[in-house]
């Protein structure tokens, strides 16, 4: 990789509006009458706004400390979720930088492409991680013993125009950097702090993963208004028991869930929980009547591109229809349009795009794929600067929005944004590999991700792709289903033909095996050796016994979130670390079974 010259922001820029500067003013006006009032608490620490601040100033300090130049600097955050990862955000406004949040959890490969759109990184004080570039400057946090002393006055405003980048799947094959500026993200924060009534007894649980703009949504939500940020760790962050008992123990009283998540959550009593705001994939009530029934439970709408949400329907309630989008927050348009850009009547389904406060400047260092996703269009006489959602959707006659599905590849699946081009792309850097397709698949009563690959030759196993895969993607973006073929069916155009190679994985009935043909009670292979309680999780979180020691766990019914959930059950009650990438390249019972029988010899 290049050198990128890390660099001073210049003080010449011109200066913000006042809701521009609005997030960090408002959070340091909070660190002056709150000082001593807890801010971020977690089973870790718990931190007031007063050493907060403190810590943000600390920041603030090495990065411009670090910096040299002239422009705007990028600065990732090396940080897992905690007091540490918001006091770095807000140290790194305080210097006049933009922030690059990473999800630490990502595979090396991936976090060595995000770290192209960073000039500095910040670092937990270990050695400086292998994915960060030799040539690009790094900083530790600073550690409790130099959070005091001497030094410059850091500013209490966003001193540049951008807040944050943030990274979506991309079809490219790399993941696409959205610029988000301070104005948007202050107006959204405002709003949505308005429309639900935060107040300073308010407990926001930060659930999202640091690399997402949901994690400033639940973050800035808190602070701005002086409530308390509570942020879970470990096992707690997965949607299952521990995490309910801990919204319960730590009080929380707004928390922000996708389906996915909130279906996986048992359904116990949390009287101090007064708001759930459900986003990231389509509603349906009928799912969740037991939440519905006891708190308020809000619909959000909104891509990054656009900043965390545009709409928002504040109370759904199980009356049997589809759960609505909701209408567009104050200082936000959205037009439904046809493939000629011009508007559907009422009723009617339509391409929505959006327009107005909170729009990204666009996709940093990628000015044809933000001019085809950021056009001015003539829309009923006026020209609009709008982002083209990829979205369907209907308006009802009350102006309210409903989800209508996608018009093109990119797929939503448990909540978390897909475009199977970034899937496919990997595949193909497999040498062996010289087609590849990946598209949604039924397994029982869901969808999940399935790629389809041409392997001419057979010379490449499920296996070996499965772990090429688990090192280039996220583990949500890991095909929980790997068909091989020879070769896939192509289009005119020479491309892999999505609607042709769908109907592989469901042939005709009259494709079916001679129905005299019996098969084999179990499939062959090594017997099972795990213990009673790991089968037991496996069945939980399959929906099916492991017929063999090769068992695939995605194949027999496991998503990544099934598998999040495996790996702590496992690694908690037998003091393993397995790191989530190693089980996903391996997913069996006999890579369970050797990393168990390997702690065993270590405690003999």
């Amino acid at each position: 990789m290049s050198t990128k010259p890390a660099v001073v922001p210049s003080c010449a820029k011109a200066p913000l509006g006042p809701a521009a500067r609005s997030v960090l003013s408002r959070i340091a006006g909070q660190a002056q009458t709150r000082a001593h009032i807890c801010a971020v608490r977690s089973d870790e620490e718990t931190v007031t706004y007063g050493e907060l601040w403190e810590r943000a100033g600390c920041v603030a300090a090495v990065v411009s400390a670090a910096a040299r130049g002239g422009g705007e600097l990028r600065v990732a955050i090396g940080l897992a979720p905690g007091a540490a990862w918001v006091g770095c955000l807000l140290g790194i406004w305080r210097a006049g930088a933009a922030a690059v949040p990473v999800n630490l959890d990502h595979p090396p490969a991936r976090l060595r492409l995000l770290a192209g759109s960073a000039d500095l990184l910040v670092h937990s004080g270990e050695a400086i991680p292998s994915w960060w570039p030799e040539d690009t400057p790094a900083v530790t946090f600073p550690e409790e013993g130099h959070l005091h002393g001497p030094r410059a006055e850091y500013a209490s405003t966003a001193g540049g125009r951008t807040a944050c980048i943030l990274h979506t799947s991309g079809s490219t094959g790399a993941p696409k950097p959205v610029v988000l500026p301070h104005s948007g993200l202050a107006h959204r924060i405002t709003a949505f702090a308005d429309l639900y009534r935060i107040t300073a007894e308010d407990r926001i649980a930060q659930l999202a993963a640091a690399s997402v703009d949901v994690v400033l949504w639940e973050t800035l939500l808190a602070l701005t208004i002086g409530g308390t940020l509570c942020v879970p760790h470990g096992r707690q962050r997965v949607p299952g028991i521990g995490l309910v008992r801990w919204l319960a123990a730590e009080q929380v009283t707004v928390a922000t869930l996708t389906p996915t998540m909130l279906a996986a959550l048992p359904e116990m009593t949390l009287p101090e929980l007064r708001l759930l705001v459900v986003g990231g994939e389509a509603l349906d009530p009928a799912r969740f009547a037991y939440w519905i029934g006891r708190h308020q439970v809000a619909n959000a709408y909104g891509p990054t591109e656009a900043t965390i949400a545009t709409h928002v329907a504040p109370h759904i309630t199980a009356d049997g229809q589809p759960a609505p989008l909701g209408r567009p927050v104050p200082g936000v348009e959205d037009f439904l349009l046809d493939e000629n850009d011009q508007p559907v009547p009422d009723g009617q389904p339509g391409h929505l795009h959006l327009a107005g406060v909170g729009l990204a400047d666009g996709y940093a260092g990628l000015p044809d794929r933000t001019a085809h996703a950021f056009p001015t269009l003539t829309i009923s006489g006026r020209a609009v600067r709008v982002y083209r959602t990829g979205d369907r959707a209907w308006r009802r006659p009350d102006g309210q929005l409903v989800y209508a599905g996608r018009i093109d590849r990119q797929i939503n699946l448990g909540g978390v944004r897909l475009e199977p081009e970034e899937v496919e792309a990997a595949a193909l850097a497999l040498d062996g590999v010289t087609a590849a397709a990946a598209l949604a698949e039924q397994a029982e009563d869901r969808d999940v991700l399935a790629l389809h690959a041409a392997v001419p030759g057979g010379r490449i196993t499920e296996a070996a792709l499965r772990a090429h895969l688990a090192g280039l993607l996220p583990s949500t973006a890991v095909p929980a289903r790997i068909h091989l073929h020879p070769s896939l069916p192509l289009t005119g155009y020479g491309k892999p033909d999505v609607h042709a190679i769908a109907a592989l994985a469901f042939p005709d009935a009259s494709a079916a095996a001679d129905p005299d043909e019996t098969a084999p009670a179990a499939a062959d292979g090594p017997p099972v050796e795990l213990p009673d309680t790991v089968l037991a999780w496996w069945r939980q979180a399959t929906g099916t016994e492991p017929a063999t020691a090769t068992t695939d766990f995605f194949s027999c019914g496991g998503d990544s979130l099934a598998c999040v959930e495996l790996l702590h059950r496992v690694n908690e009650a037998f003091g393993l670390e397995i790191p989530l990438t190693h089980f996903t390249a391996q997913p069996t019972p006999a890579f369970l079974a050797r990393a168990l029988a390997s702690t065993a010899r270590e405690s003999s």
